[in-house]
């Protein structure tokens, strides 16, 4: 007699132009495990009318791909929803701390709000409720390692809650290669850790059941030299490093960016590094554990028998006379990842390879826009629906380009607009 051990659901939520996913696992007992994939939009009415589709509680962990504000201007809202326990984000190294601070630059100098987080971003999340805040180096393009489902445990694991549950009960482990204790530091209100590129959640009871792979893309260090160059004396020459950045470095930068002519310069030297929306991000696969991939049934928003028979007017693209596969139960989100350039695919893709062709979602990066995702990729996502986060009107939001690529290609395409009823399911159920 099988008994159910699992139901997971992962929902795209109607928040407009920007993203907010949540997904809730519950085992045997009540048992639960919850995470989201950011919280943002530009519309903040958007945001909020896509709160009522959680769960009240708590969110075990909340990845954010990257600190643009229609990706995570929504937290407080989401902080007065529901708790928020642990954090996971792209590493705040030099780069990136400095492309936030350029993005925040206005006619006065950078927005107080943006200085304040960049002053001490620990404590601003800690006076959120956050408990944990941990960092995630973006990758290396020569040190890419794929995430293999048959064999994820590494000799860095430890409990995500740092304390033991029966074996009944769903729980969190993470497995990082090359975590950098020497990074990690501690306050009364918040622990603050640094994960190497190569993590992967967990989520077990007596045996592993489900996945969750997030990876930052690699930044083109050709790109970076050029950069470095470009500020000469301005700042201290350690943008090639991937840890989180000294307090005395963002002490530097925001003296910088208090001269007015200093500035200007180092605004004209971004331009270097934000063209072509090239910007650290980070994405998040979800996925059942290959080991009990045989016991899971799924069911998916845009292959019930109602969709069939009457198109949705959310399917932007339909797949013609492709059928849905058979997937794996998992899920791709992107977030702003630049998939057209070489130098951040070839190593996102040799991360995800093993899980590709079994996708049954993929979130198209960037709100579906045209100069983001390369043939290549689409190439890799087997039957996968392509899932676009934007608000409705948007011009090149999904971009008319992109959207006639995919017709040719027979991909099905669906909108997660403003719209409550644009909401995205994906629901899987495991029994052993």
């Amino acid at each position: 007699m099988k008994t159910r051990v699992l139901d997971a659901s992962i929902r795209q939520l109607p928040v407009g132009q920007g993203g907010f996913l949540v997904s809730e696992m519950t085992g045997p007992g009540g048992s639960s495990f919850t995470y989201a994939f950011d919280c943002g939009s530009l519309n903040r009415e958007h945001f909020e009318q896509g709160l009522p589709f959680c769960s009240p509680g708590k969110i075990d962990v909340l990845f954010i791909s990257h600190l643009d504000a229609d990706h995570i201007n929504g937290i407080d809202a989401l902080m007065a929803y529901m708790q928020i326990d642990t954090v996971i984000l792209p590493c705040l190294d030099a780069l990136h701390v400095t492309m936030i601070a350029c993005e925040a630059i206005g006619p006065s100098g950078i927005r107080m709000s943006v200085q304040t987080f960049l002053a001490d971003p620990a404590q601003w999340f800690a006076v959120r409720g956050v408990k944990r805040v941990l960092h995630l180096q973006r990758g290396s393009s020569d040190e890419t390692l794929p995430f293999n489902p048959d064999n994820e445990e590494t000799p860095d694991s430890e409990p995500l809650g740092r304390h033991e549950k029966p074996d009944q009960a769903i729980h969190c482990t993470i497995h990082s290669m090359g975590s950098s204790i020497a990074d990690s530091e501690a306050t009364e209100d918040i622990v603050v850790e640094t994960l190497g590129e190569h993590t992967v959640l967990t989520i077990s009871n007596y045996k592993p059941l489900w996945s969750l792979v997030p990876y930052v893309h690699p930044f083109p260090e050709d790109v970076i030299e050029s950069f470095r160059q470009a500020v000469g004396k301005m700042l201290p020459q350690v943008f090639t490093k991937r840890s989180i950045c000294s307090k005395s470095f963002t002490k530097r930068l925001i003296e910088v960016l208090a001269d007015k002519e200093q500035r200007k310069a180092l605004k004209r030297c971004y331009a270097i590094l934000s063209s072509d929306n090239n910007k650290p991000s980070l994405s998040l696969y979800s996925g059942a554990h290959l080991g009990v991939r045989t016991n899971t049934s799924i069911d998916r928003t845009d292959t019930q028998s109602v969709w069939r028979r009457n198109r949705s007017a959310h399917m932007r693209v339909w797949p013609g006379t492709r059928h849905p596969q058979e997937g794996a139960g998992s899920w791709l989100s992107t977030g702003d990842a630049n998939l057209q350039s070489p130098e951040t695919r070839k190593p996102w893709l040799e991360r995800y390879r093993n899980v590709m062709r079994d996708l049954d979602v993929l979130v198209l990066p960037h709100h579906g826009s045209n100069r983001s995702i390369d043939a290549e990729v689409l190439a890799h996502s087997g039957d996968a629906i392509l899932l676009v986060c934007a608000a409705n009107g948007r011009a090149k939001h999904p971009h008319p380009s992109l959207l006639s690529r995919l017709r040719i290609r027979e991909k099905a395409v669906w909108q997660v607009s403003e719209d409550t009823e644009s909401v995205y399911t994906l629901q899987v159920c495991i029994d052993l």
